[in-house]
């Protein structure tokens, strides 16, 4: 089992809530007046969300996510597009420049997500490094109703290093009718609190936090927001360093 000690478990209690400024997302509470299963995978499915940076609200790029194979694995292919341009606001030597920035900052190949079966996932490249876990941990809550809970002690893998420990608790929290670009969906909002050890062994005391909004007839959540946090192990002080912060809203589905 991981170690939390006092220092990660009050970062873990804390509720950090993020700001992404420009993402049109509204949540109103609403009980749901039923539970709906989640939509079944099949080939070619595919979803386009948004990614903003957390703290300035601009949109990083925008990523594509499509089943590419239904077996006793489902396999979802994913690749980048480059986030859409803002005239009115560009500098004078912006238009010049774009072409050179979109080119370096966004490769047009991601690594594939790999869920053995359907909801949970095995490999997840939606990280700072693609992590394979040694046992498949759930995508979301497996049951669709509020209060449900869970508890994975795992390891993963990546490219970097093996074995390394992974704690995740989740949590299902209510339903909610949420507003993005897609479209208006009941959604069950759920939370992610993720204790682990980097493959940069140098980081200590990382935690992880995510906010969902599963639709069901969407088959994917609609809206997700994600940080993180570490010390450095010659850290003195008690000001954790901060991972990158992102906001996703759905823009279409099929």
């Amino acid at each position: 089992m991981l170690k939390i000690n006092r220092r990660s478990f009050l970062l873990g209690s804390a509720a950090l809530s993020m700001d992404c400024m420009t993402r049109p997302l509204a949540a109103d509470p609403l009980t749901a007046t039923h539970l709906s299963a989640v939509r079944p995978p099949g080939l070619g499915q595919s979803w386009r969300y948004a990614r903003h940076d957390g703290i300035t609200g601009k949109i990083v790029d925008v990523q594509v996510n499509r089943i590419s194979a239904v077996d006793h694995t489902v396999e979802i292919e994913s690749w980048s597009e480059a986030a859409p341009s803002d005239s009115a606001s560009s500098s004078w030597g912006a238009k010049w420049l774009h072409p050179f920035e979109r080119a370096a900052s966004h490769p047009p190949g991601l690594r594939s997500e790999v869920q053995e079966p359907w909801s949970m996932i095995t490999v997840d490249p939606h990280w700072d490094l693609v992590q394979v876990y040694k046992r498949p941990i759930p995508l979301w809550p497996m049951q669709l109703r509020p209060g449900w809970r869970s508890l994975v002690n795992t390891q993963y893998q990546t490219a970097e290093a093996t074995d390394l420990p992974w704690q995740q608790t989740m949590r299902a929290q209510g339903w909610e009718r949420i507003t993005v670009p897609a479209g208006q969906f009941m959604a069950l909002r759920y939370t992610n609190l993720i204790n682990f050890r980097h493959s940069d062994f140098s980081r200590t005391d990382a935690v992880r936090r995510e906010t969902l909004w599963l639709a069901p007839e969407v088959g994917r959540w609609v809206a997700r927001e994600s940080r993180g946090s570490y010390y450095h192990d010659d850290s003195v002080g008690d000001q954790p360093y901060s991972e990158n912060s992102y906001c996703w809203e759905l823009l279409n589905w099929s």
